[in-house]
């Protein structure tokens, strides 16, 4: 397991696609970092002339603008690095589960070295005085739950489908209907019922602002912004509700059901029940009840009201 863990790391991180988008990771930081940088120097008219940005407005600013930022790419690119394994355009041979899990742990081990060369961009940001650090610890949980969740999501597609470009195309339309339909349930709908605060909440957008939401300024230069903002994510949900429980406890669930189904459906035929299903029904047994000992953690927020 070990060597075959090896070899798919060392066939992905030698791929010219991992060597031109971790820099390209990089670029695109510094220069959403420019950009936030031009609009922290936004200034408000008043009587004596203009006012800048306070602080604690430039802190919160550079944490949602970086946080998304490097959210949204990585979404992005990860199915182009899921293509990494696979032939161009010959069909791809039936996978063993353990193919496909060492296959998986590569590409989760490649997002965390991503989200990794981006920390330097993070570390500035308590200097702003609005920002603890677990405040930014639970923001970059969320980017590397969701990045975890693409690349189950984006491999288990690939996999299952055995034509790269077949596969390609239709991980980013399920990507692209789940957060249209994500934005567009949060932006319409008037009413709270456990469907809608469930949609909402399996948006990865709307778990990464609500660990920023509750200190967001209620008034300032860049308020109506954020406003703005929470409607299209959070909709008449309050910003203090933590949706970020509820995406965290449910897309642990998504990932095992991902690669329980991936790894039985795409093995060799004829499929017989093998140790990795074992292995896999354990762990998912253990997450479930975890998850149902820790119920008061994530359970309220199916209760929550609106604003």
């Amino acid at each position: 397991m070990i060597e075959l863990f090896h070899s798919e790391w060392q066939q992905l991180i030698r791929h010219r696609r991992v060597i031109l988008l971790l820099p390209g990771t990089v670029i695109v930081m510094w220069l959403v970092s420019l950009q936030l940088l031009q609009l922290s120097d936004a200034t408000s008219p008043d009587r004596t002339g203009l006012t800048p940005l306070f602080n604690a407005q430039i802190g919160r600013l550079f944490a949602t603008g970086l946080c998304l930022a490097l959210q949204g790419w990585l979404t992005v690119v990860i199915p182009l690095l899921a293509i990494s394994f696979f032939p161009l355009f010959t069909p791809s041979l039936p996978l063993p589960p353990a193919h496909f899990l060492t296959r998986l742990l590569a590409l989760w081990m490649l997002m965390v070295l991503f989200i990794i060369v981006t920390l330097p961009f993070f570390s500035l940001l308590p200097l702003f005085g609005s920002l603890s650090l677990a405040e930014i610890g639970w923001a970059l949980s969320i980017v590397v739950t969701t990045t975890w969740l693409v690349s189950t999501l984006a491999l288990s597609g690939i996999t299952l489908i055995q034509q790269r470009p077949a596969g390609l195309f239709m991980t980013y339309v399920v990507i692209l209907g789940w957060f249209l339909a994500s934005f567009l349930t949060a932006r319409t709908s008037t009413s709270l019922t456990f469907t809608t605060i469930m949609i909402v909440a399996s948006n990865p957008f709307a778990a990464l602002i609500a660990t920023l939401a509750p200190a967001f300024p209620l008034d300032g230069p860049i308020a109506s912004d954020l406003n703005t903002l929470l409607q299209w994510t959070h909709g008449s949900i309050e910003r203090d509700v933590p949706l970020y429980r509820l995406y965290v406890t449910g897309s642990g669930l998504a990932i095992l059901l991902f690669i329980g189904i991936s790894g039985f459906i795409s093995r060799p035929k004829p499929r017989h029940w093998q140790r990795f299903d074992t292995w896999w029904s354990v762990v998912l047994m253990v997450y479930l009840t975890i998850a149902y000992a820790g119920r008061e953690w994530w359970l309220p927020v199916l209760t929550t009201t609106a604003r």
